[in-house]
C-alpha cells in the first residue's frame, strides 16, 4: 500500500491482508488510521486462478503500523469461511462493515463491540452483494446493493428510510459524497451523480453505446484472458470513486493492471 502526504514522498507500507477492497481514512482525535477491508481473495496472472485466505476488516494504525481486526459477527452465516468484507465507513464511534463478497450483510459496530446487523429484509428484498456503502450528511448511511441494482438508505440507527431505483442505476459498485450529492461509480459503465432527496440522477460520465467486449472487464482473446484496449473518455468497468479536495472525482477500474482516471470539475461558465 502506497501513502502520500501533500508535497510529499510516497510511503510503501506493508500491510497483512492480501487485496485491500476499501480504504476509509479516519483522523479523529489526531490519530491517523485507515479502515481497509480484505475479500480475502486475489486473482493472480498469468491464468488469473483465485489465490483465497480468510477475509478480514479492521483499522491499520499508520503511526505504530500495527493492523487491529474486527470480529466477525457470531452469526449463523459465520459458521463458514464466509467472511468477506469489500467496504467500511465511519461515523463518529459508529463503524459500519458492508459484507459485500460474503453473506451479503451490512454490520454496525461500535469499537471492537458488534451492535446490530442488516440484511436487507426491511425492504422487502434481502441485500445482494451490498458492495459499497456511504454515510451522508452524518445522518443516514447508503449502501449500494449492486445485485439489486439499487441505493438503500438507513439512519444510523440501522432504521430503513427508503430504496431508490432509477434506470440508470443499473450496478451500483462505488459510493463518495460531494456537495451533499452522492457519487457512483456504477460497474456497468458510468459514472453519476444522485440526488436522494430529489430523486434525480445525472450522469457525469454516461454509458458508453457500444456493447461490451467478449471477456468483459476484460477481453477475451482466443481463450487467453488479457486487458483490453481502453479509450480515453469512455469507461470500461468503474470499480470504487473518491473525491478530492478540489472536488476532483477518483475513478479506479476493474480490470487487469487497473486503471485511475480524474475528473476535474468544470469551471464556471463565462
Amino acid at each position: 500500500m502506497l501513502v502520500q502526504a501533500p508535497g510529499g514522498d510516497p510511503d510503501r507500507i506493508e500491510v497483512p491482508l492480501l487485496e485491500v477492497h476499501g480504504i476509509t481514512y479516519d483522523g479523529r482525535g489526531g490519530r491517523e488510521v485507515l479502515w481497509l477491508a480484505d475479500p480475502g481473495f486475489k486473482l493472480r496472472p498469468p491464468r488469473y486462478e483465485p489465490e483465497g485466505r480468510a477475509g478480514a476488516a479492521g483499522c491499520f494504525d499508520l503511526a505504530t503500523r500495527e493492523f487491529r481486526p474486527l470480529t466477525p459477527p457470531d452469526l449463523p452465516a459465520y459458521a463458514g469461511d464466509s467472511w468477506r468484507p469489500t467496504a467500511i465507513a465511519v461515523c463518529g464511534d459508529t463503524v459500519v462493515v458492508a459484507d459485500g463478497y460474503g453473506a451479503s450483510l451490512v454490520h454496525y459496530f461500535r469499537g471492537s463491540e458488534h451492535l446490530l446487523t442488516l440484511n436487507g429484509s426491511d425492504t422487502g428484498t434481502d441485500f445482494q452483494c451490498p458492495h459499497d456503502i456511504a454515510i451522508l450528511d452524518d445522518q443516514r448511511l447508503v449502501v449500494a446493493d449492486r445485485g439489486n441494482h439499487r441505493l438503500v438508505s438507513f439512519r444510523l440507527d440501522g432504521t430503513y428510510l427508503g430504496t431508490f431505483t432509477d434506470p440508470l442505476v443499473r450496478s451500483p459498485a462505488g459510493l463518495a459524497v460531494r456537495d451533499g450529492r452522492l457519487i457512483v461509480a456504477d460497474v456497468e459503465r458510468a459514472v453519476l451523480a444522485v440526488d436522494l432527496d430529489r430523486g434525480r440522477v445525472e450522469e457525469i460520465v454516461a454509458y458508453p453505446a457500444e456493447p461490451k467486449q467478449p471477456g468483459w472487464p476484460n477481453l477475451d482473446r482466443g481463450g487467453e484472458t488479457v486487458r483490453p484496449d481502453l479509450a480515453v473518455g469512455v469507461l470500461n468497468s468503474p470499480h470504487s470513486v473518491a473525491v478530492g479536495v478540489d472536488g476532483s472525482l477518483y475513478v479506479t477500474e476493474f480490470v487487469i493492471g487497473g486503471r485511475e482516471i480524474r475528473l476535474v470539475p468544470a469551471g464556471p461558465e463565462n
